[in-house]
């Protein structure tokens, strides 16, 4: 009988503990495996859904928040004050009623900064940016008389807009019709071209 047991033990148990041990061994590690590979779908997945740029997109709609809000008050602090785009639109407008003037020319000057940039501070990681103010300008060039160009600037100065007068050239070439160039400026917190 002992050697009966000892045989099926030796020829049909142990091979089959072994093989059973062997196949639990193997399934946990297959699960461990599929465990590790869900883990890593799932950070892809989570990836995928994220825009990597996400960050970036967040400070920079928070910066033009952030400057939208700076015209805002830029605005109120100086009194009605027309905005760089808007200002050929007007000027030109106005020219064109009055009948006696011929526009000849609008041209946009670059926005240049209204004070130097202080080279002493330094921004610093996560510093609050200086704030510029940009000073943009044009000239608008013109024929007519001087009773239609002094009617013509005494309109400007009656507009709900503002803006900085810095030159007036009159040049009279043959009376009494004189060509004259007008250059005025604003002011706003970009330094984007105003366009004609």
């Amino acid at each position: 009988v002992t050697a009966i047991l000892i045989g099926w033990f030796l020829l049909v148990s142990e091979p089959l503990y072994l093989g059973t041990k062997k196949s639990h061994e193997q399934a946990v590690s297959m699960q461990k495996n599929i465990a590790e590979l869900q883990k890593q779908l799932q950070s892809l997945q989570q990836r995928k859904n994220e825009d990597p740029q996400r960050d970036l997109k967040q400070r920079i709609a928070q910066l033009d928040t952030h400057l939208a809000k700076l015209d805002v008050e830029l605005r109120d602090k100086f009194h009605g004050l027309i905005e760089p785009r808007q200002m050929a639109e007007v000027l030109e407008s106005v020219l064109k009623q009055h009948k006696d003037l011929v526009l000849l020319r609008v041209k946009s000057l670059d926005a240049v900064p209204l004070l130097e940039p202080d080279t002493s501070v330094h921004e610093s990681e996560g510093a609050t940016p200086q704030v510029e103010v940009y000073r943009h300008g044009m000239q608008v060039e013109f024929e007519g008389s001087y009773l239609a160009t002094l009617e013509y600037l005494k309109t400007l100065e009656t507009l709900p807009w503002e803006f900085y007068w810095d030159a007036v050239q009159l040049d009279v070439e043959e009376y009494p019709r004189a060509r004259i160039i007008i250059t005025v400026h604003t002011l706003s917190l970009r330094d984007a071209w105003i366009g004609v």
